[in-house]
């Protein structure tokens, strides 16, 4: 597969990849750059990658480790890339990151790396249309018969609108082509894109309240679930991977979108909290299957 991956990468007319797939998975990032760098060589051009990752690299353990860290980090006042490849804790994000960025290096291809927390809203494209969290947790209410939060429900996270992430890629990608002197590249240019905060307390009444209002749910009651029963129905016994994406503290802060790319949005927690009747009306038919 890795071979296959590379030759298409090699081979495509494009000099800039986006990659969207897996965030997880090392092996096809490494080989997308050893395609783009046989490309490079091949045509004399640059040639680029932009790899998608997510917050959860910020993720941490508040209930089996250390108590809730509320650090908020910025891209463009802390190392994140250091942050990552020093992180104790093996974590398939990260170490694709790191991945990412070390492959991009050694062979002379400039990768961005863009870090998108919780998406929200309904995306118009061709392959998937929503985000993982809340259909997730929308699962699990309508298994158990009501809205569930992990614990406390304490966590904070980013939200950001697909729209407003769509409009990122595009800024980043015309500064990539243009090849701004401004624009920083591998250890430097990991990215965060978000549009505000939420608590999973407040994720898991959203769904609760739309899930009623559709007639899923007898009550908008939310109940605490222990990190233990999650990860049992939700990550397969995966306790780990059940509190960084679904109960942590990952916090972030767009900078570099702000101040260098112009990036900005007109949504914010209102728009996330607002969100849940149309994600729910979205996902009627596999919930009422």
């Amino acid at each position: 597969m890795s071979f296959k991956i590379a030759a298409w990468s090699a081979n495509n007319p494009f000099p800039v990849v986006i990659n969207a797939a897996s965030a997880s998975h090392d092996r096809s990032a490494k080989a997308l750059i050893e395609g783009l760098a046989r490309r490079q060589k091949a045509t004399g051009k640059e040639s680029y990658l932009i790899h998608t990752s997510g917050t959860s690299i910020l993720g941490n353990h508040p209930y089996t480790g250390m108590p809730q860290d509320q650090e908020i980090w910025s891209d463009e006042k802390d190392n994140i890339f250091e942050m990552e490849k020093n992180y104790p804790e093996r974590y398939g994000q990260r170490v694709t990151d790191v991945t990412v960025v070390e492959t991009g290096l050694s062979l002379g291809v400039k990768t961005y790396i863009v870090v998108p927390p919780t998406i929200y809203g309904q995306g118009d494209g061709p392959f998937s249309t929503l985000s993982q969290q809340v259909p997730n947790l929308a699962r699990l209410a309508r298994k158990r018969g009501f809205a569930a939060v992990i614990e406390s429900g304490k966590g904070i996270r980013n939200h950001v609108h697909i729209a407003d992430l769509s409009v990122f890629y595009g800024l980043l990608f015309r500064a990539v082509i243009e090849q701004k002197t401004w624009l920083p590249s591998g250890p430097e240019a990991v990215f965060f894109v978000e549009s505000g905060e939420h608590t999973w307390l407040q994720v898991s009444q959203g769904i609760a309240d739309a899930m009623q209002k559709s007639g899923l749910l007898a009550t908008n009651e939310v109940k605490s679930i222990s990190l233990k029963q999650a990860a049992a129905e939700i990550t397969g016994d995966n306790e780990s991977l059940a509190e960084i994406t679904l109960a942590s503290n990952s916090r972030a802060r767009a900078d570099f979108a702000r101040n260098r790319l112009g990036w900005s949005t007109l949504r914010g927690l209102d728009g996330f909290l607002n969100h849940f009747d149309a994600e729910i009306a979205a996902m009627l038919g596999e919930l009422r299957g």
